[in-house]
């Protein structure tokens, strides 16, 4: 279930990392993540949305932002919001995606 306040907090969160110009981790750093989250949910929970790596790299970091959000809406239902977190915040700023405002919506497809 997700509260009015964790809400508040993910979205306080995002827009902190945003404005940063950083989207998502990076790389191996978002699969990390995302084998954090497997690891810390129940384990008849339902898998969080994957991340956008590999073959999605090249999607732009608008969309690898919001798929972050979904990831922590995830957290938040599952219980392990304040963790998923902590972990994101232990990954230096050279292992996210950065861009500016003005490249956030454009894609790098090959």
């Amino acid at each position: 279930m997700m509260t009015a306040s964790e809400t508040a907090e993910k979205d306080s969160f995002l827009a902190a990392i945003k404005a940063e110009g950083r989207s998502s981790p990076a790389g191996m750093h978002w699969q990390a993540f995302y084998e954090f989250l497997l690891r810390s949910g129940e384990p008849s929970a339902s898998k969080p949305p994957a991340p956008l790596i590999l073959a999605a790299s090249g999607a732009s970091d608008d969309a690898k932002h919001r798929r972050l959000a979904e990831q922590l809406d995830w957290a938040i239902r599952h219980g392990v919001f304040k963790d998923a977190v902590e972990f994101l915040k232990t990954i230096p700023t050279e292992h996210w995606n950065l861009n500016s405002p003005a490249r956030w919506y454009t894609e790098n497809w090959p």
